[in-house]
Parts: C-alpha cells; sequence; structure tokens
C-alpha cells in the first residue's frame, strides 16, 4: 500500500464513489424531470424510489427540488456532494490544491442552483466541474496507487447505479474491464472472490440483455464485497 494508511485509502475509495454518485444520480433526475414535466403519466415516482426517494408529495417540483437540494437526504446531489467534499478535503495533501477546487465549485454550484432563477444553468456548472475534477486527478495526482483507488471508487459507484436503476447496463461490460485493469494497481486489499463473482455475471452469456431483477440484484450484493 506504499505511504497510502488504510484510512487514506477509505476516504480515496469514497471520494470516487460520492463523485460518480452525485454526476450519474443528477443525470438521471434530471432526465427523469424532463419526462415528469413533458407528460403525466409515467411511473417517475417509482424510477427515483430505486435511489432511494420516498417523499409523500406528487408535486412534481416539489419532489425534484428535494432530490437534488435536500442536504437532510442522503440520496440527494447536494447530500452526496456534500460528503464527496468532506472526503477530499481529507486528502488535501494527495489531491493539490488544483484538484480540490473543482470539487469545491461543484459544491457552490448546487447551492447557487438552489436559489437560482434558472438552476439548470447551474446545474450544468456541477456536471462540468465534476468532469474537470475526474481530469485534474490524471494531472495533479501523483500517487499512482491513490490516482487508481479514486478510479476503482467510481467505476464500484457506476456499476452498483447502473445495476440499481437498470441503467446503461450494456456500459457494465467496459467498465468492469477498467476496475480490473486497475484494482491491483491500488495496493488496496479487496475480496477477489467477490471481483471473480462480478466477472462471471456481467460476462455471462446473455447479459444484459437478458439480465433478471434477480440476477442484478446478485450483482449489487457482490459489488458491496468487493471493497467491504
Amino acid at each position: 500500500m506504499g505511504t497510502l494508511s488504510l484510512e487514506k485509502i477509505d476516504h480515496l475509495l469514497w471520494l470516487g464513489r460520492y463523485i460518480e454518485r452525485s454526476y450519474t444520480t443528477q443525470r438521471f433526475i434530471t432526465t427523469t424531470y424532463d419526462k415528469a414535466i413533458d407528460s403525466t403519466e409515467g411511473n417517475w415516482k417509482g424510477q427515483l424510489e430505486e435511489l432511494g426517494f420516498a417523499a409523500e408529495t406528487d408535486d412534481v417540483l416539489e419532489f425534484f427540488r428535494d432530490c437534488l437540494f435536500n442536504e437532510s437526504n442522503l440520496c440527494s446531489l447536494a447530500h452526496s456532494m456534500g460528503a464527496a467534499y468532506d472526503n477530499a478535503v481529507m486528502l488535501r495533501d494527495v489531491l493539490g490544491t488544483e484538484s480540490l477546487s473543482y470539487v469545491q465549485m461543484a459544491t457552490d454550484e448546487i447551492k447557487a442552483a438552489e436559489s437560482s432563477d434558472s438552476p439548470l444553468l447551474d446545474l450544468q456548472l456541477v456536471q462540468d466541474n465534476i468532469m474537470a475534477f475526474k481530469g485534474c486527478v490524471d494531472d495533479y495526482v501523483t500517487d499512482d496507487a491513490a490516482r487508481n483507488i479514486i478510479k476503482c471508487g467510481i467505476s464500484i459507484e457506476r456499476i452498483d447505479l447502473y445495476a440499481r436503476l437498470s441503467y446503461r447496463l450494456d456500459c457494465l461490460k467496459q467498465e468492469v474491464h477498467r476496475l480490473a485493469s486497475r484494482i491491483d494497481r491500488t495496493g488496496a486489499p479487496y475480496d477477489k472472490q467477490a471481483f471473480k463473482e462480478l466477472i462471471d455475471i456481467v460476462f455471462s452469456s446473455g447479459f444484459p440483455e437478458n439480465a433478471t431483477y434477480e440476477t442484478l440484484g446478485k450483482l449489487l450484493s457482490v459489488v458491496a464485497r468487493i471493497f467491504a
């Protein structure tokens, strides 16, 4: 594990996970919102319940504002980005000022969007800053293990969210390839049997075209064990 403590490994992994959770859930929430306001029909509430949202209101705008901006809601964009920032602050010496600044700006743009008359513009800046942070990781995180732990966290979160939401399942093979190319370069302990089971599921015949609810549930349980 080189000079990285177990505590820093944990912060790096969760930084990657929360950054990706913020990025993917924001895209999913805003796409679902667009569909909801275009039609009074559809299962927009059911789709968002897969992310953990269960507000009682039937007011579309109120529901989506809670999904995006309610920091006390553990599933919200604001909470995820705040958690990413908390982990990033603990890694200032590993990340460098440039990388940390993009996490800070993404967090600030969420607060700006909450009070804005045109929140979608500010929310686009959140996405832009997250992407800039990911680019900065390659340029400014000099520790190879640290860089790969962040990227493994990103991949783990993508796999988890895509399976949970039945979203972009066709991208899972590519994401597992990415994870496989990095996981042994982290020096971090992980469950090799769980990782093998993940590969077996994702590369099984007929996946994802014939994936069942039970298959995706098993995939989620396996992913949860890899860095448990």
